[in-house]
């Protein structure tokens, strides 16, 4: 009775998932178009790309009430071209699927047919934002194995049902037998490993460093109107403000810094708000954003290595990030070649939380570290800046410019640093590498995914029996990288060996 109970229900559950097959299969053999707001989102991101001409046309023009008839013309004429572009290209964009390939169709002056077959898909990513999020939308963007460059291919604009109907159904035909269709129900089931707290999200964002972010955005949108800077006039204002006094100037300094860590704040909660990471058998989950709901699905078997970044604001309180490097990305979205896997956490709690994501990666905490004969090249090479430096400084700035000899004293200080922070561990089938830039980062890398590694020994290098040791995976357009510099020779040759015995 037992077997018999189990057979029936067996057969039960495959003619459930045979109908809502048949159910997907007519539904995706239809053609389909994108939502109708996905015109407005073209428009949107035809005049993003105008934005910076359209700005220089001001500048050139004048005050716009004083622009001639054409003038007007002409943006009106853009202006139209943009809306009639966003339409056709609307009208013209289909997709479907058939025989285990789905297949895109658009253009509007030059048909383009994509058949993208099933088994290359690898992930298919999901974003809500403030567009989408009144109707039920989301932009759904679908990466594949050995795509590079940018993702292959990409809908603005979809209901939410039909992304997600879409996602079922390819995951449903990859495999054809009754018997994985029965695991794909089992493979669904997802466990929710990590949770960020307000009290995280909060300290996340208070130590974000995200200041520099901001001021190389305002330099780059700055530089694209270099011509029209007034510059003479900047420096004019600037030496009249200098010659108010120290008090005045640190005031407006910390004032402006103090906005700037706001905006940081701000723009760091509305990223990673409700961040949850979640595991299934084959994929790791990854949803976050307030404004911008974004759905990140990474294949398991894409992780190239595990990075762990500890800054220097969250180093003092024992705060990491983990974040996963992973075989995907492009030019215009290298945010999806490493992937922050976890914002926040406690350096004790990463391991464990690291052991559920990613059994096979192993922290260590003991490192062999760079011999102490290496200590003086650590210094060297960050201290020797300081002259130049110093000296350009004094030369314009005078009194101020004296500031600047503190450079000695912080540089070497800083090599220490970088001294102390640098080692490597190496296990039967993994490696690992410590290194500081900026930031302390630990890189994982597995030995059967190490794209490339390389040595090299300087002259300098030689004669105290130094060597560095450099490890790259694949990731994105490019690698990435990882290095632990000044090692000993015999260490560096003995990773050069582990490596070469596959």
């Amino acid at each position: 009775m037992k077997y018999l109970f189990w057979k029936c229900r067996r057969q039960l559950k495959c003619a459930i998932l045979f109908l809502i097959r048949q159910r997907w299969r007519k539904r995706m053999y239809e053609k389909s178009r994108l939502h109708p707001i996905s015109i407005f989102y073209n428009v949107l991101k035809s005049l993003k790309e105008l934005i910076f001409p359209f700005i220089g046309i001001i500048l050139v023009g004048g005050n716009p009430t004083q622009w001639e008839w054409f003038t007007y013309l002409i943006v009106s004429i853009i202006l139209l071209a943009l809306i009639l572009g966003g339409l056709l290209s609307w009208y013209y964009f289909s997709y479907y699927v058939k025989d285990r390939e789905l297949r895109i169709e658009h253009g509007v002056f030059v048909k383009k047919k994509r058949y993208i077959p099933f088994e290359r898909i690898q992930s298919m990513d999901f974003t809500e934002g403030i567009l989408h999020r009144p109707f039920r939308l989301v932009k759904v963007k679908i990466e594949t194995a050995g795509g590079a460059g940018e993702s292959e291919a990409e809908f603005s604009a979809i209901s939410q049902v039909q992304a997600r109907e879409l996602k079922e159904y390819i995951a449903s035909n990859k495999n054809l037998t009754i018997e994985e269709e029965e695991d794909l129900q089992k493979d669904k089931e997802k466990e929710v490993i990590y949770q960020i707290s307000t009290k995280q999200l909060l300290a996340l964002a208070a130590t974000s460093g995200g200041i520099g972010v901001i001021i190389s955005a305002g330099i780059a949108f700055a530089s694209q109107f270099e011509e029209f800077i007034p510059y003479k006039l900047i420096f004019s204002h600037l030496r009249a403000f200098v010659s108010n006094g120290i008090a005045i100037i640190s005031l407006v300094v910390f004032l402006i810094l103090l906005l700037l860590w706001a905006c940081s704040l701000l723009i760091t909660l509305l990223k990673y708000a409700n961040f949850t990471l979640s595991r299934t058998d084959e994929d790791i989950l990854i949803t976050r954003g307030l404004l911008e709901k974004k759905q990140i699905t990474i294949p398991i078997e894409r992780i190239q290595a595990v990075k762990i970044t500890e800054s220097v604001l969250r180093q003092p309180f024992k705060l990491a990030s983990l974040s996963f490097i992973s075989a995907g990305g492009s030019l215009t979205d290298m945010e999806a070649a490493t992937v922050v896997a976890i914002p926040l956490a406690r350096k004790s709690v990463l391991r464990d939380i690291c052991q559920r994501i990613m059994p096979d990666y192993e922290l260590y905490d003991t490192m062999t570290p760079p011999p102490k004969r290496a200590l003086w090249r650590y210094i060297v090479k960050d201290s020797w800046l300081a002259i130049p430096i110093s000296a350009l400084l004094i030369y314009f700035f005078h009194g101020w410019g004296l500031l600047s000899l503190l450079l000695f004293i912080l540089l070497p200080l800083w090599g220490y640093i970088k001294f102390r922070t640098a080692g490597y561990h190496l296990s039967v089938k993994q490696l690992t590498l410590v290194f500081r830039l900026i930031d302390k980062t630990t890189l994982l890398m597995r030995r059967n995914r190490i794209q490339s590694l390389y040595s090299s020994e300087g002259p300098w290098q030689r004669k105290g029996n130094l060597g560095s040791i450099y490890g790259e995976v694949a990731s994105g357009i490019g690698g990435a990288s990882g290095a632990v510099k000044e090692l000993e020779l015999k260490d560096v040759q003995r990773i050069y060996e582990w490596y070469s015995i596959k």
